[in-house]
């Protein structure tokens, strides 16, 4: 008979305020539970007082150690570490990581990495444009592509915005012949880099031209490959985040 009128007065007292209060008398959201007991009677408890409360409001927000919550999920963890078991471990090329602003600690996906496809027939150019979700201003450029005879052509940059700077380049045994030519007159983009690859054997899809091509920054979102060797070629771009 005890537990019945308990859980009418629960019900009652719920629907008469809208707000329901665990542990606590002084629910100050919809749903407000008072971890350590430890909220006054009457006004608003303490930032201190507020650490061991889990609160829903009416928005729909849940805080944690906060009972002002501004994010669908807002946890003030008093300078200590958050714990998540059991996630499966992998690294998809399409995964972002979560990133926390140390200002404000707004937590967001940022991607670090994004990779793409170009062809591009001989002779002729292409432009690769990296969408604004994978923005990546500064960091690494990747240029990959292959024959059927089992070589791998593979070009390192570093670039920072417009600035493109070469680093490495080698197609299977033989190292990249870089050159710069100067930024176009109009000031807009960056050097571009002409890449050849002398001694580059012979292969049923190409000649000794076969992997060399020319790079460039026109914007700072996008990427502008010429082929110049004598068959069509697809190359893999990839940028990373430094």
């Amino acid at each position: 008979m005890k537990k019945n009128f308990s859980m009418v007065y629960f019900l009652i007292s719920a629907l008469s305020y809208a707000q329901v209060g665990i542990n606590n008398t002084n629910p100050q959201t919809v749903l407000h539970v008072d971890g350590g007991k430890d909220n006054p009677a009457t006004g608003a408890p303490s930032a201190a007082q507020q650490l061991n409360d889990v609160v829903v409001t009416s928005a729909g927000n849940v805080g944690i150690g906060t009972i002002a919550p501004q994010k669908k999920l807002d946890i003030d963890a008093n300078n200590a570490s958050l714990r998540i078991r059991n996630l499966p471990q992998q690294l998809p090329s399409d995964h972002d990581f979560l990133t926390i602003n140390t200002a404000n600690g707004d937590m967001v996906a940022t991607r670090y990495v994004y990779t793409s496809n170009i062809t591009v027939q001989p002779g002729a150019s292409g432009t690769l444009t990296v969408p604004a979700i994978a923005t990546i201003p500064n960091g690494m450029l990747v240029v990959k592509t292959n024959n059927s005879c089992g070589t791998n052509m593979i070009t390192n940059f570093i670039y920072s915005d417009i600035s493109l700077g070469y680093a490495t380049a080698i197609a299977g045994d033989k190292t990249g012949s870089p050159t710069i030519a100067p930024i176009p007159g109009s000031g807009g983009g960056s050097g571009v880099w002409s890449v050849k690859f002398p001694g580059t054997a012979s292969c049923s899809t190409g000649d000794s031209t076969q992997f060399d091509y020319t790079v460039s920054k026109p914007t700072s979102s996008s990427y502008l490959i010429v082929n110049n060797g004598n068959v069509a070629r697809t190359y893999v771009l990839t940028i990373f985040r430094l």
